[in-house]
């Protein structure tokens, strides 16, 4: 009996103490924009707060400046490439989209999602 509690004890406090595998930060405001620190690839979840035509960016941040260089950072938009690293989208309230960046840079500080109007 006392062994089966203890078992039992120690199931709960793993179950308290374990993450989730892979979550996602999630992003509920126009103009907004999170990082992920030195992250070759990055997800995000945006919620959208209102109705409204958005442009999604990808930023890569090396030494505490953006690279301009488009062809190292990549943006897809609900699994769909993006050009340029950019996607235009017509977002609707309550409306969860998934937006992914990646870079094939080795050194970076930080990449970055923005969600703004055009």
């Amino acid at each position: 009996m006392r062994q089966s509690a203890w078992r039992l004890t120690a199931a709960g406090a793993f179950a308290l103490i374990q993450q989730p595998a892979f979550s996602l930060d999630t992003m509920e405001s126009i103009g907004a924009e999170k990082c992920g620190r030195a992250a070759k690839a990055y997800d995000i979840e945006f919620l959208a707060p209102d109705n409204a035509t958005l442009e999604a960016k990808v930023k890569a941040v090396v030494k505490g400046a953006p690279d301009t260089r488009s062809e190292s950072t990549t943006l897809s938009l609900d699994g769909k490439d993006c050009t340029a690293g950019r996607c235009g989208f017509e977002a609707k309230k309550g409306q969860t989209y998934r937006l992914s960046a990646k870079t094939s840079l080795t050194s970076l500080d930080e990449l970055c999602i923005v969600v703004a109007r055009p």
